[in-house]
């Protein structure tokens, strides 16, 4: 039973007759939501030995026709309902003041809240701040009048997508309700072939719930500003009324005009686009030329702090394009997809979401936003797949293999290694020890041997066996896939290493190390207004009271990242921060199986509570490399 039913409960249980009207006064919903809430009312106390009966022209009232049954039921919902209801946390105590303040359609005064919750007027006041915080990423603001008390004001279509985010979690458990969405929605998706994701389809139903709620409660959705053009012909619009014909029929109610223009605006926001020949109806993606300049954007922002070209990467550009066109929907209206992988992506794509990060201050600047970390995420999933495809793009090297002695052993060697390595050797040459010094390193790239070799070579040396085994072939993969491999020491050095700084802003604290690292690295001293501008166009806090700030374009010669730690912690942005991994990424192409072994390295430092409580504890560096270089070693190598 849930509190509203529970409210209602209330009332009856005096013995008195209550109209739909009276009921509807003194819970503040509508008489429809009331009529409804008293049929599910029946439907739970008749087997207690209880019911609802009304009396045309007097109203509603409890019937009792065994007290023993309804006594017990009654003893145990009543205990339930407490340890429900009440909320003794900060955290439920917001919850239930969002949840109160949207179904009061008057103002609300501080007195009852305090007495209800059981809490003194300071704490109350302390709460309420945290929940006009949180009301107003949703344009929806907290009015105060005096002796009147409070209450919300706001468009309803802020009043949902705000509702959805403070309740989509709990309305899953155990809500018939919600099944019955589900499986409307389903229905009609399924049987037009229109696809969207598992996410974005719990999302859809959760917003249908709230719709229905509200309309039965008597609000509406106004008409979106700029209406569908021909909506009719439209195809989310089309599958939009076949949706609200199917709720119409299962709750008994009606959706206006503009309560289907709102179903067709999730649909357009959530739907999967697919690629090149895809005949499902309906399923034509247009790309504007619009959305193909911001792609280019975004790609050139990429390559200018990366240094990787995306720019001819035509898979990625459909990629990005396609995921643009719902998005743009999206940000028309406010609307925020959640990204259930969104640590996932940053710990195991930390390079790619840091891409994405750069990438969509373009979007950003475009339509002047602020994309969530979760859109973000999803944008990291399509540089990811394009940094594997650059990954099989390994450089091909040459190599000098080195024998005992025997012109055909050698041969058949040189043959082995051709077959086995054929996608990482450019040229393979063989020649026995005595020859070594007759031999011009210069050519080749690496030495593999199967003798030990008793002169200087200026190469990189790996002994092999003469039979290769599983062993050998990782090993020889290893060496030929990358350039170098990558080290704590090469991007974490101990003169940017710097504890116990005592800043009280954020602005303090990027002036002094941007400053710093250009002193200390000979940077342009455009570098502090470089990373200035970066901050201004998206949030560099990374969670976990870590930010990881770095410049709008590449600058440095090298690789290298500044590691500030706060003795208290200073406000950046939305979040508490005490420690900033200040990243400046070389002017130069990279490896990308390199560059994606630092950030992920990286991430999975940063992402870690205790190695961060450590770090703002010891403020060492030498414990801080200790613990970097126990997670490099734990990390798979990269192929």
């Amino acid at each position: 039973m849930d509190k509203r039913m529970q409210q209602i409960m209330d009332i009856l249980s005096d013995g008195e007759y209550y109209t739909a009207e009276t009921l509807s006064e003194e819970v503040r919903f509508g008489t429809k939501t009331i009529r409804n809430l008293l049929k599910d009312i029946n439907r739970e106390i008749e087997p207690y030995g209880a019911s609802v009966l009304s009396k045309y022209g007097v109203g509603y009232y409890l019937k009792i026709t065994d007290e023993k049954k309804y006594a017990a039921f009654c003893g145990k919902k009543y205990k339930n309902m407490l340890d429900e209801y009440l909320p003794s946390t900060s955290e439920e105590r917001i919850q239930y003041l969002l949840e109160y303040l949207f179904n009061s359609p008057t103002y609300v005064k501080l007195d009852e809240l305090s007495d209800s919750l059981y809490i003194s007027k300071r704490t109350l006041t302390a709460d309420l701040k945290e929940v006009e915080h949180f009301l107003k990423k949703y344009n929806i603001r907290l009015i105060r009048k005096p002796n009147y008390g409070i209450k919300l004001e706001g468009n309803e279509f802020d009043a949902r997508l705000c509702i959805a985010s403070f309740s989509g979690k709990r309305l899953h458990k155990g809500n018939q309700s919600m099944d019955q969405i589900a499986a409307c929605v389903s229905g009609v998706l399924e049987k037009n072939d229109f696809l969207i994701t598992g996410t974005a389809y719990q999302n859809l139903v959760v917003h249908l719930y709230i719709a229905i709620s509200r309309i039965m409660e008597g609000h509406s959705v106004p008409m979106p500003e700029e209406p569908m053009e021909n909506r009719n012909d439209h195809y989310e619009y089309q599958i939009a009324e076949a949706i609200a014909e199917q709720i119409e029929d299962t709750f008994h109610i009606t959706f206006p005009e503009n309560e289907v223009a709102y179903i067709a605006i999730h649909l357009a926001g959530k739907k999967m686009v697919f690629h090149g020949d895809d005949e499902r109806p309906g399923s034509n993606v247009i790309i504007t030329q619009e959305i193909s300049d911001l792609v280019t954007e975004m790609l050139d922002r990429v390559y200018g702090l990366f240094k990787f070209d995306f720019r001819d990467d035509l898979e990625l550009r459909m990629l990005l394009s396609q995921h643009l066109v719902p998005l743009s929907v999206r940000i028309r209206y406010d609307m925020d997809l959640k990204n259930p992988m969104l640590r996932d992506v940053k710990e195991k794509f930390c390079l790619s979401y840091t891409m994405a990060c750069s990438a969509v201050t373009v979007i950003n600047e475009h339509y002047g936003v602020s994309l969530s970390e979760d859109e973000i995420a999803y944008f990291a999933f399509a540089f990811a797949l394009a940094l594997e495809r650059k990954k099989s793009e390994i450089k091909k090297k040459n190599v000098l293999l080195v024998c005992s002695s025997g012109r055909g052993s050698a041969q058949l060697l040189q043959y082995k290694y051709k077959s086995s390595f054929g996608s990482y050797i450019n040229e393979i040459t063989a020649c026995d020890v005595g020859s070594l010094y007759k031999m011009d390193f210069s050519k080749y790239d690496y030495v593999f041997t199967t003798v030990p070799i008793p002169v200087a070579v200026p190469l990189p040396i790996q002994e092999v066996r003469y039979f290769l085994d599983d062993d050998d072939i990782v090993n020889v993969k290893k060496a030929l896939a990358a350039d170098k491999v990558s080290s704590v020491g090469n991007y974490y050095e101990r003169e940017m290493f710097l504890p116990h700084l005592k800043f009280k802003s954020k602005d303090e604290v990027l002036r002094f190390m941007c400053r710093f690292v250009t002193e200390k690295k000979h940077l342009p001293e455009e570098f502090y207004e470089s990373v200035l501008k970066r901050e201004k166009l998206a949030k560099t806090a990374f969670g976990n009271m870590v930010a990881m700030p770095h410049c709008y374009e590449a600058m440095s010669d090298e690789t290298f990242v500044c590691v500030g730690i706060l003795d208290e912690p200073v406000d950046w942005g939305d979040q508490k921060i005490r420690t900033v991994f200040l990243i400046s990424i070389a002017n130069k192409d990279h490896n990308s199986a390199e560059l994606q072994r630092f950030y992920q390295m990286t991430a999975s430092f940063v992402l870690s509570q205790k190695q961060i409580q450590d770090l703002i504890r010891k403020q060492d560096y030498d414990t801080f490399i200790k613990a970097m270089s126990e997670i490099e070693a734990q990390m798979p190598q990269v192929l």
